[in-house]
């Protein structure tokens, strides 16, 4: 079920109307599930998919379980260990392969969603470990896991902000207006996707097709650079105006996941505006733990290592996105790229000092011109996302005059 559907719509608005009519939490929790569930079904393709979720977050329950009880960290770092290898094998990554070969691969296990919910497990747990989640059932664990309004791409919501909604869910919309401001989102979102992306993927297959044919000018690369981005853009802030959306038609907030990313200043400030569930998880689970080890270790060659936090940071985020080699190239640009950008702003305060550093940032040229460095460099990093590296390549090598 797309969520830009007739059928999905209609299912949010009377998902919304019976859980204000409803008498009970528990009705309203049990009503909640059961759609959860339907959508789940329409997901899973047979019993081994099923089983092998159920062992995935199973498994993460009784290991939040035993972490509330005693809070050591071997176990949380022994079963997040195994959970990323499962997760690894599951998604069939490219570099597994060189490993152990094709035909351990040959499973047809396909978990829809689960790299979101490998992230949400990851926090809870660590959350579980430090304390700061004390209060949880098996019902409410699992319908935080499979919330279906999260399932297929996020936005990551933290297990806190569910628990509140989970204790009495229903609509608390506070007037007429806000209501109305909630369904023109979800009809903003309906556009975005199905008639803005829509056509800038329509027109970014039809440039791609001359490209191979041999049509491959600098202005129809040009095109190529530009539409893909919007495409994505347009694709996924629609799809997260709808669920968001949707989410506060049911009661349950949903976090922000856009704020005009393709007008940052550097890497680093477009990490914390796109997809910025997904930026701020990367900076509290594996990036602050990372510099804070270092910076335990070594306090004095911590500042200088925070580029080395950055890249390993920004690495995995971007082998999360895919398991093909393509996304391993994102990777290594993304993090290259989010590094040399830490060592350019050291470099700035060694040489101007902090006064100068923030003179530097101030500044309306600099700040104009680094943006739109930055937009280029984002629209060429999205090339890489498609599955043919040598398309690539060569859309590359034709915008900057170089044949490949």
């Amino acid at each position: 079920m797309q969520v830009a559907s007739l059928e999905f719509l209609l299912l949010l608005m009377a998902l919304s109307a019976a859980l204000c009519v409803l008498p009970g939490r528990a009705a309203r929790q049990g009503l909640f599930a059961l759609v959860g569930a339907g959508v789940l079904a329409l997901l899973i393709a047979d019993l081994l998919t099923l089983a092998v979720l159920a062992a995935f977050l199973l498994s993460g329950h009784a290991c939040g379980l035993l972490l509330r009880k005693r809070p050591n960290s071997w176990v949380l770092g022994v079963y997040l260990a195994l959970l990323l290898a499962a997760f690894v094998y599951l998604k069939k990554y490219d570099f597994l392969r060189l490993l152990i070969g094709d035909d351990l691969l040959r499973h047809g296990v396909q978990i829809v969603g689960l790299s979101y919910m490998l992230f949400r497990q990851i926090h809870f747990l660590v959350d579980v470990r430090q304390g700061q989640i004390r209060r949880w059932t098996l019902w409410s664990y699992l319908n935080y896991q499979l919330n279906f309004l999260g399932l297929l791409a996020g936005p990551i919501q933290r297990y806190p902000e569910f628990q509140e909604f989970w204790d009495d869910p229903q609509p608390r919309l506070a007037d007429r207006h806000e209501l109305l401001r909630t369904y023109l989102r979800i009809f903003v979102g309906v556009i975005k996707i199905s008639f803005i992306g829509a056509l800038f993927l329509a027109k970014y297959d039809d440039l791609v097709l001359k490209f191979d044919a041999g049509g491959g000018s600098w202005s129809r690369a040009v095109r190529i650079l530009y539409f893909y981005p919007a495409y994505i853009y347009f694709n996924f802030s629609g799809y997260c105006d709808i669920v968001i959306g949707g989410a506060a038609l049911l009661g349950l907030k949903m976090p922000e996941n856009f704020d005009h990313p393709y007008l940052s200043r550097n890497i680093i400030d477009f990490w914390t505006r796109w997809h910025r569930s997904l930026g701020f998880w990367i900076r509290d689970y594996i990036f602050t733990p990372l510099y804070k080890s270092i910076a335990q270790r070594s306090p004095s060659a911590a500042p200088s290592l925070a580029f080395v936090c950055y890249f390993v940071a920004l690495f995995l985020a971007g082998m999360w996105h895919g398991s093909t080699w393509n996304f391993t190239v994102f990777a290594l640009v993304h993090g290259t790229a989010v590094s040399a950008n830490k060592l350019w702003e050291m470099a700035i305060v060694h040489r101007r000092g902090r006064p100068g550093y923030r003179q530097y940032m101030a500044s309306r040229p600099v700040r104009i011109a680094a943006s739109v460095v930055t937009f280029h460099f984002l629209c060429a990093s999205f090339l890489f996302v498609p599955t043919d590296l040598g398309r690539t390549m060569r859309i590359l090598g034709t915008l900057v005059g170089v044949a490949t």
